[in-house]
């Protein structure tokens, strides 16, 4: 029988069994018992011994020295971050068969499988652990931390609100465990603890930035019809619509998008008991320079400028002018040739237009415009053109409660009142008929004429018997003498004329 030789075909050397050969040797060297004073979760330093293929021994004071899987420590590049002599720190995961720590708890760091006591020390401890989100359900995340199923609520996963959960699936995070209920089939982990950990020193950073006037990065997050939400960086602040140009704003998400960069100026920190619930309000517009602080040197009133209809409402059009300074067009500003019912009969939104200014008011921020061509103003030389007690053919255009309007030219209304119209011609007065009338009176500056019909004759008439009675006044009375010769003579003719048979 032949005995075989020993060929160590079967004890095949590699990389991984001389790394545990060297964890075995370094354990037995120091074949001490653990301090007392170590638990899982504690947070530990010491110096870097030596790094191996696959662990790093740390020497963590007295006598004590742990390992560290090299994993933990490989850099993208595939280099190890740590040399011997480094400084590590780190918890410890694990004090079966010696001492292994970690940078954070987790089942990998661990070495597998933790068990229910981990699982409380950790919460005790309040030290950060690895979970990985491996579902969502009602209410929440399913979290596999340590080896253990875990829930957490979807208020505990972010500070904000959380639109999609998809977003969180199959994600690594950082956890504490916050309740361990019913023997371990109920825990509960939180993110929130660890989110809020720097709130008080953002919120102070963003308290200081209101005195200097120091400008914030933020990434939008949200578009509301009342404003924009922005990320901070921990905290998410709203900037009010009305806060977001010096422009009038309306439809927000047509220039601005979610995930879009914007630099933000901290109006006011309403800091809370719970700082996650703090508000904060921003401004993206006092970045920019408040261009009515400089409107009264840009425009003056008699200036005419181009500019753009932005929204009709019904008593005129506001035209931006430059942007941020908007000017109001009054219905009445808009025609000379014609009554105008609505803006829209005139101009649309959007379109240019050429107006001329009328007034600015910077501190009530008005600009009062027109639309009207100064240089074709009908009412410019209106006394060279009508004149008081002139007959004028004109088109009666509305009755009213007081008196008709009537169009004596383009541009050109008068007034005649019931007053002004004699008696027996006010039933030839019909709407959309020509009608010669007289000018009682032009007032220029109020843009007035006043009119008549009818009363010329009247007039002429009530005239000849006030000069008639007034010729009479003035005649000397007949006396009695010449009274009783001329009934003398006028009876002698009746006795002299024959009598009829």
């Amino acid at each position: 029988m032949h005995t075989k030789k020993h060929d160590n075909f079967f004890d095949e050397e590699n990389s991984e069994t001389k790394a545990e050969e060297q964890l075995l040797t370094m354990l037995g060297a120091y074949d001490k018992p653990v301090a007392a004073n170590l638990e899982v979760g504690l947070k530990v330093s010491g110096k870097v011994l030596k790094v191996s293929d696959k662990y790093a021994f740390v020497e963590i004071g007295g006598k004590n020295e742990a390992v560290v899987e090299l994993l933990e420590l490989t850099k993208e590049d595939g280099t190890c971050s740590v040399a011997a002599g480094d400084i590590f720190e780190g918890y410890v995961v694990s004090l079966k068969g010696g001492i292994t720590l970690s940078k954070k708890l987790s089942s990998k760091a661990a070495g597998g499988d933790s068990s229910l006591s981990d699982i409380i020390d950790a919460m005790k401890s309040k030290v950060p652990v690895e979970g990985k989100v491996t579902g969502i359900n009602k209410g929440g995340f399913n979290v596999k931390v340590m080896g253990q199923k875990t829930f957490c609520p979807i208020s505990q996963i972010d500070l904000k609100r959380v639109e999609d959960p998809n977003l969180f699936l199959n994600k690594t995070l950082s956890f504490v465990i916050s309740r361990v209920t019913e023997g371990g089939r109920n825990i509960v982990v939180s993110r929130l603890p660890l989110l809020e950990a720097d709130m008080g020193q953002i919120l102070d950073h963003l308290a200081s930035c209101i005195e200097s006037k120091t400008a914030v990065p933020g990434t939008i997050t949200r578009i509301m019809p009342y404003g924009l939400f922005i990320d901070l960086g921990g905290f998410e602040g709203l900037v009010h619509i009305s806060e977001v140009s010096w422009e009038r704003s309306q439809d927000l998400s047509q220039t601005y998008a979610p995930g879009q960069k914007v630099d933000c100026l901290v109006l006011a920190v309403e800091r809370k008991e719970q700082l996650r619930q703090s508000k904060i309000s921003l401004s993206i517009k006092q970045i920019y320079a408040n261009p009515w602080t400089t409107v009264s040197t840009v425009f003056t009133p008699g200036q005419t400028v181009q500019g753009k209809i932005t929204r009709l409402a019904n008593f005129g059009a506001f035209v931006q002018l430059i942007p941020g300074v908007e000017g109001l067009i009054h219905i009445s500003e808009m025609s000379w040739e014609k009554k105008i019912r609505h803006p829209s009969d005139v101009v649309a939104e959007g379109q240019a237009v050429t107006v001329t200014i009328l007034s600015v008011d910077a501190d009530k921020r008005e600009i009062s415009c027109s639309l009207k061509d100064a240089a074709n103003d009908p009412w410019k030389d209106i006394e060279t053109i009508f004149s008081a007690g002139a007959t004028v053919q004109g088109t009666v255009v509305q009755n009213t409660r007081f008196g008709f309007f009537v169009d004596l030219a383009e541009g050109i209304t008068g007034l005649l009142p019931f007053g002004n119209i004699a008696q027996e011609k006010k039933e030839a007065i019909k709407v959309g008929s020509p009608l010669d009338v007289t000018i009682e009176s032009i007032d220029s500056e109020r843009r007035r004429i006043s009119l008549s019909f009818g009363k010329a004759d009247e007039r002429s008439h009530q005239a000849d018997v006030k000069q008639f009675l007034s010729a009479q006044r003035q005649a000397p009375p007949a006396s009695d003498t010449d009274f009783g010769a001329a009934l003398k003579l006028a009876l002698q003719k009746k006795q002299s004329q024959p009598e009829n048979p």
